[in-house]
């Protein structure tokens, strides 16, 4: 049986755009407002497939941009905040194209703990 998913009105989507500025809400970058995804903090998906009513209040809802909206995926926070610090850059820094913009300087390393999200610095 398909889901019958309400879309967000004009006035949310401008809300979440403004929840952070116009920023990602993930990794901070300046967002056009057209480019804009919304990211629901608790999956939307996995509330449906338990047959829940999907969460579309201001609280669960992030601006995000297509990379992060689509690396984080139905994943919790913390899941995604697990992938990043313990997948994405040991996985880079197997990459040749990496290696070599390192050594010309064109990239630095910065390895931390954990991520820290943009909207988590705005909060502090």
């Amino acid at each position: 049986m398909p889901i019958n998913r309400r879309k967000l009105s004009k006035k949310q989507r401008q809300e979440v755009y403004d929840k952070y500025h116009g920023h990602c809400a993930y990794c901070g970058c300046v967002l056009e407002y057209k480019d804009m995804q919304v990211d629901h903090i608790e999956s939307r998906y996995k509330a449906e497939y338990r047959g829940e009513d999907v969460d579309n209040s201001i609280e669960n809802l992030n601006p995000s941009c297509r990379a992060c909206n689509f690396y984080k995926g139905d994943k919790t926070i913390e899941r995604f905040r697990k992938d990043i610090t313990e997948s994405l850059l040991p996985n880079l820094k197997k990459n040749f194209n990496f290696r070599l913009a390192k050594k010309y300087g064109f990239v630095a390393e910065n390895e931390a703990d954990s991520v820290t999200f943009y909207y988590e610095r705005q909060e502090g």
